[in-house]
């Protein structure tokens, strides 16, 4: 049999190239989102993809904006994330960032649900009083926020020192904001978000990576396992003990 022209070579080299299954890294790689740059251990929620990381930390990219998937109508975008002290600057999009009138307020810790996400105490408490029943006047230290339905609006201190209830006649929510960022500018304040902290590690994959291994986590995103040339280890590459 005549030896195989170089033409040839080539055809069947690049023809077993691309029968090669797409690199197991591929779907746990940092991604980015309109400017924001997504990577451990936040990870970006794709159609047909498995999933790259912990529930809490899976985010869905809606054209620009990074939303957690798992935060209170999948509103809470996520605008900068500080790797190095565990931090991230979040907008919460269910709030009224048009012109400051909700149909109705509530408590924004409520929506982070059983997450491990706190809101820090670098924030400052934006006070709002609403279905004031018997409250004719404006209640001292507030300001009447101009919405039809009669509510009251206040900078407090830092974030988790009010004591409640300010007014029994009224209802009390409490917005984590970063300040006021000129006058009493509260709708600018509340779109310029506030910090969450998450207090504890999502995972093992910090580990897996630093042993030359790829994160992976089963159809519901729990049951980590750390993947390396082929083999599979519940924590790092090189245990003694493998996954079948």
């Amino acid at each position: 049999m005549p030896p195989l022209q170089p033409p040839l070579l080539l055809l069947l080299l690049v023809a077993s190239i691309l029968e090669l299954p797409a690199p197991a890294a591929a779907a746990c790689s940092p991604k980015k989102c309109g400017d924001l740059n997504i990577s451990y251990p936040f990870w970006l929620e794709e159609p047909g993809r498995p999933p790259c990381g912990s529930p809490s930390f899976q985010l869905n990219c809606n054209g620009s904006q990074a939303l957690l998937s798992r935060s209170i109508l999948g509103a809470y975008q996520v605008v900068q994330v500080f790797a190095e002290n565990s931090s991230f600057l979040a907008v919460d999009r269910n709030l009224p960032l048009h012109d400051g009138c909700p149909k109705f307020w509530f408590n924004i810790s409520l929506g982070l649900g059983l997450s491990p996400f706190v809101i820090s105490k670098r924030n400052k408490e934006l006070l709002v009083l609403d279905k004031c029943t018997e409250q004719k006047v404006t209640p001292p230290g507030f300001n009447r926020t101009g919405c039809a339905n009669e509510s009251f609006i206040r900078l407090g201190g830092e974030y988790g020192s009010h004591r409640e209830p300010v007014l029994p006649a009224c209802r009390l929510s409490v917005v984590p904001v970063l300040g006021f960022p000129g006058g009493d500018d509260y709708v600018r304040s509340m779109k310029q978000g506030f910090l969450l902290e998450w207090t504890v590690p999502s995972d093992n994959c910090p580990k897996c990576e630093a042993s030359g291994g790829q994160c992976r986590y089963a159809n519901d995103g729990t049951g980590f396992s750390c993947h390396c040339s082929g083999d599979v280890y519940p924590e790092m590459c090189g245990e003694l003990t493998k996954i079948n």
